[in-house]
Formats: C-alpha cells, structure tokens, sequence
C-alpha cells in the first residue's frame, strides 16, 4: 500500500500559520502598524525570516504590495538567502534599494524576477555593498558597468549572467575573478554572447584563462571549440573545468578538451562529430554523460570501454540505429539515470539487470510494452518512471507485472497516455508498491471523473500518501 501522509514538521505548520497572520496584518491599510510587526518578529532568528521571505514572495498570486510589504519588514542584515520572485516594474527600484538597506548579510541573491535593465547604478552599489555574497543571479541585464563591479568588488563563487546582456566582448576580456566556480553566461545553442559579437570562440576562450578557479560553464554551448582555442595556443593550459557543453564536436576538439579538463565530471555534446566519443574514455572522472544525435556505434563503443563509470546517461535522438538497452545495461552496469527522447529502443539482452537504476525517463521513444516491462522487471531499485508516449498497457499485463516484480522502491509512476489502464490498475499499484506517491496522468487512462472522485475518496480516507497527477490539475 503507498505510504500514509505524515503530520507536517512543526516548524512548516507554524511557519505557514505566521505567514498568513502577518500577510493579512500587512494587507490591513487602516490599521497597519509597522512598529507593533517589528516587535513581533524582532527576535525571530534569521532562519525564520528567511522561511518566511521565501514563503511570501513565492506566492505570485498575491497582491505585489503585500509582498513587498513583507520584503521590507522580513529582511533583515543577517538574512542569507534571498529570491525576489517576479515583480511590476514600478516595484523594482524599491526592491532594489530595500536590498541595498537591509540585505547586507545574504550570500545568495536571485534577481531572476527583477528586469532592472533601468536601475544597473543600483545593482552595481549591491555588488560593492554586500560584501558576503557569493551567489549572485541577475540574467538578462548586466552590462559593462555591472560586470567591471563584479569583478572589482566581488567575492563570488557563482554568477548567472546568462540571457540577452548589454556588455561587450572588450569588456568581457577583461573580467578576472580568482573565486568565480560556476559561471552561467550566453544562450543556449547560440555562438554570440555579447552584443557587438566579432569571435564569440576567442571571447570565451580569453575568458576562461582569466578565471582560473572555474568548475562550469554553463548555458555556453561551444565551450570545447573556445578550449581547442586555447590549446593550440598553449598546449600545457589546464583548467579546473568539471562540466562542459560543446556543439558539433570534432576528435581534435574533443582531444583540446580532455587535455585541458582532466578533471571533468559531466559533459554535454551536441551532435559530435566521427570518432569523437572514443576520446572521452580518457577522462576517468566522468560519470554523467548526455548526447544530443551521437553515432550509434561511437556510443556503443564508449561504453564498452568506459560504460562502468557512467551513472547519469541522457541521449537525444540517436542517430540510424535502434538503441538496445540491454547493450547499455550489460556495458553501464552502474547507471543509476537514464533518459532518452526521439529515438526507437529494444533490448536483445533481457538477463541483464539494472541493479542501480533508480529513474527512467522516455519521450517519443514509441515504447512497447516488451521495454517497459523489461524496465520494470530488471530495475530492483526503481524509484521513478516517467515514459511520454502512448502504451498499450492493460490491466492483465499489470496484474501479471506485479504477480512477478515487487516494485518495492517505486514512487513515481507517469503514462502520458495509457487508455487500456483503469481504476483496476490504479488500485493494483496503490496496494502492491509500498512506497508509490505519485501517479499520472490518470486523465489519459480509461478512467472516468466518478472513477476519480472514489480515489480521491479513498486516499482521503486512509490518509494515503498519494498524488494523482493529470493534465487539467493535482487531485
């Protein structure tokens, strides 16, 4: 039987509880005595308020003013943490200076609902005035000023500068930082950064050089092609890099980047050229791998030298061949994640187990049924099943799945479309997988809304831990 709901954490009911009274003593014009809060909350620590802000301001189908409200009561010089949410546009210069007041103690600032292309002035002062940031995400907006502030002033172990920004790449050259780790800048799929783009490559690859501490770039997509810059300029340059993306990867580019990154950890190629994968077998570190139309073969190949170091595989329409599971399963026998999207698969090896897999995610793969059961029955340790196409799974084919498998780890079932499932098989899940919470999208089973009310009854009533998921809304 899925579990049974557990009685909220104090610190959750009591935080939701003081939310409400001090969202409803804001919303009170008339009556609205700032003194009389502030003694309320004063000695409150300020992981409190921080639970509180975040509460608030989360709630974007509350009135702007009262978040606001609550911004300036809430924040505090010890606060930490600390993300706006979205907000109008008139709000920003005020949110912006009540930042600047009271934020002096956060080390993480999130802008990402902040358009204040108009007020860059202030966001500059917020970079020389909050000392103890360390993460600092404001995408789409900086320009040269904010980022020569950064760089001046900053002390920051993160930045997402990434979007449509105003800097240029004379300007971009010559950002240094020796505590910058994760450096998120550009768009995805796209050469040019900065706005007067000549060499986009020769930009990033200056870059990377002034940034000796860097472990990701991220969004940037041609990273390796700005790396293989670098190297045949100076063939002992090494990075610190643990995640890379590329686009379009050749074996010497591919050569450029495992010499420059021998520490990388996670590695994005987009459509890699031939005899491009085999080079990867050289990075010992490696363990999550994603590849957007690799070779087949090229794919097979790596993993059979370098598949046991894998536990995060996520491919994206592999190129003329079927993929065979059961080759992945024999060749990455410690895969914990496997995602695939626009592709066809099989399994020529059914006596090969999975025995770390613990999430699948499938779309537009046209899986059968033969593959779906072969996940469910060799993934021992399968927590979560997510597969995007239409099955044709039937109560009988269920019923003879769980007679077979115990499914003693899934917790998250979703179908996009299953129209030969009906209450028979939710009800067989319920009760066979002990720990299932999730389930959908029942709205595409065979079930009808009289179906829907009896289980949103019967959960109600045995206090079960489960979420009916459907395309409409969350029973």
């Amino acid at each position: 039987m899925s579990p049974r709901c557990q009685v909220l954490p104090l610190q959750k009911l009591c935080c939701n509880t003081v939310a409400t009274q001090l969202t409803q003593a804001v919303c009170d014009d008339e009556e609205l005595d700032y003194e009389t809060l502030q003694s309320y909350i004063r000695d409150s620590t300020y992981e409190v308020l921080q639970d509180l802000l975040n509460l608030v301001l989360a709630s974007c189908c509350m009135d702007a003013s009262i978040r606001f409200n609550c911004l300036q009561l809430l924040l505090r010089e010890d606060v930490k943490r600390l993300e706006t949410d979205v907000f109008p546009h008139n709000y920003y210069e005020n949110i912006l200076k009540t930042i600047l007041e009271k934020g002096t103690g956060l080390t993480y600032l999130n802008l990402k609902g902040i358009w204040a292309r108009e007020n860059l002035s202030l966001l500059c002062d917020i970079v020389k005035g909050l000392k103890k940031l360390k993460t600092f995400v404001v995408p789409h907006i900086a320009d040269d000023q904010l980022l020569n502030a950064i760089g001046t002033y900053g002390n920051l172990t993160c930045l997402d500068v990434s979007g449509e920004c105003s800097f240029t790449s004379s300007n971009l050259v010559k950002f240094k930082s020796q505590s910058l780790k994760i450096l998120s800048i550009g768009n995805f799929g796209k050469k040019d950064v900065c706005q007067d783009e000549q060499d986009s490559i020769e930009t990033i690859s200056k870059l990377v050089q002034n940034l000796p501490n860097l472990i990701a770039l991220q969004t940037f997509s041609f990273t390796g092609n700005a790396l293989s810059r670098v190297y045949e300029k100076n063939s002992n340059f090494r990075t610190k890099l643990e995640y890379i993306h590329d686009t379009l990867t050749t074996e010497d580019t591919c050569e450029a980047i495992v010499k420059t990154c021998p520490n990388l950890k996670s590695v994005y190629l987009d459509t890699p050229l031939k005899n491009t994968l085999k080079v990867l077998s050289t990075l010992k570190s490696l363990h999550t791998l994603k590849l957007s139309k690799p070779l087949y073969e090229e794919l097979m190949g790596y993993l059979e030298k370098s598949g046991y170091q894998i536990q995060v595989l996520k491919l994206i329409s592999v190129k003329e061949n079927v993929v065979d599971l059961g080759e992945i399963c024999k060749n990455a026998p410690n895969l914990q994640t496997l995602e695939c999207f626009k592709m066809s698969l099989t399994s020529t090896k059914i006596d090969y187990y999975f025995m770390h897999l613990e999430s699948v995610d499938l779309s537009y793969c046209n899986t059968s049924n033969f593959i779906l059961r072969f996940l469910l029955m060799n993934s021992p340790k399968l927590r979560r099943l997510v597969i995007g196409d239409g099955i044709k799974f039937n109560d009988d084919d269920m019923f003879r799945l769980c007679s077979e498998c115990e499914l003693l780890e899934l917790e998250e079932v979703w179908f996009a479309s299953a129209k030969c499932l009906t209450l028979t098989s939710v009800e067989l899940l319920m009760t066979h997988c002990p720990k299932l919470k999730v389930l959908g999208q029942i709205t595409e089973w065979d079930i009808n809304p009289n179906d829907v009310n009896f289980l949103k009854a019967v959960i109600a009533s045995t206090n079960t831990q489960l979420i009916l998921l459907s395309r409409e809304r969350i029973y």
